[in-house]
């Protein structure tokens, strides 16, 4: 099976967990730190009601509601399909992304913007455009192939209470991705990446960084993280991605049906 790893991924976040907390801490290396942290089970599939909020430099907030979908379509090579719809604001409401991994090459993306009342398949050279006016861009939430990726164990460290391995990733091809590099902070006790920094392709200085801003904690067995922060640092611009509440409840479900209809192209153009 290839292994994938998600660098960041805004439907996935909160889908980390480890798949044995038995293992021995003793002689690892970058590597085997980002393979245990792609090794964990994030269900069959995932539900999730979700907040982005847009923060300008100001500190002026530009909220936005999603819903999330992702199912796993193929168990051996470890590849989802995710659907995202916006639900509010009423400027937005009703946009409609697709993403659909890939095997050995680049994910496919859709997105559905209502005013222009089409599909519009994203291209490669959009990979670094913003993904709805927040800090991520459509390359940030594509699949990673780890074969892909130079790795080195940096220091351990404690970072926000928890032990952590730092590890940085540099691609071996340079030209296919958006980042000189990354450096992630790993917590030893999850195999969850807590801060990743991330750094200018250009001049190879640090200018996004993500961090997770709430407590890790199990849901139906599964690791979970409930909120992220990414900053743009050179803007001083930030997204919170975070889940939230239905009927008082946080609406996040695993391992639930989800119609494969929802993962098509023409579930984007009508919504059913």
């Amino acid at each position: 099976m290839k292994k994938k790893k998600k660098i960041i991924s805004i439907c996935l976040l909160v889908l980390f967990i480890v798949s044995s907390l038995n293992m021995t801490v003793a002689a690892i290396d970058g590597r085997e730190v980002m393979e245990r942290v792609d090794e964990r089970d994030t269900g069959d599939s995932r539900h999730a009601l979700m907040g982005m909020d847009l923060i300008d430099s100001d500190g002026n907030v530009r909220p936005r509601v999603l819903e999330v979908w992702s199912q796993k379509v193929d168990f051996e090579r470890d590849l989802d399909h995710t659907v995202m719809v916006f639900h509010e604001p009423s400027s937005i409401k009703n946009t409609r992304f697709l993403q659909k991994e890939n095997d050995g090459e680049d994910d496919d993306q859709w997105i559905y913007l209502p005013d222009l009342g089409r599909v519009r398949r994203i291209s490669g050279g959009q990979g670094g455009d913003s993904f709805m006016g927040s800090d991520f861009t459509y390359d940030d939430m594509k699949s990673r192939e780890i074969d892909d990726f130079d790795y080195e164990l940096l220091d351990e460290e404690e970072f926000n209470g928890y032990e952590c391995y730092v590890v940085e990733a540099t691609p071996k091809n340079p030209e296919d991705e958006q980042y000189a590099k990354t450096i992630s902070w790993v917590t030893k006790e999850h195999y969850i990446p807590v801060k990743v920094e991330m750094y200018d392709k250009d001049s190879e200085e640090l200018y996004k960084e993500m961090r997770v801003e709430s407590e890790v904690k199990k849901i139906d067995g599964i690791w979970t993280v409930f909120s992220t922060l990414m900053t743009d640092l050179d803007s001083g611009h930030k997204t919170n991605l975070y889940v939230k509440k239905r009927d008082n409840n946080y609406l996040l479900e695993y391992n639930v049906d989800i119609n494969d209809r929802r993962f098509t192209q023409q579930f984007l153009q009508t919504g059913r």
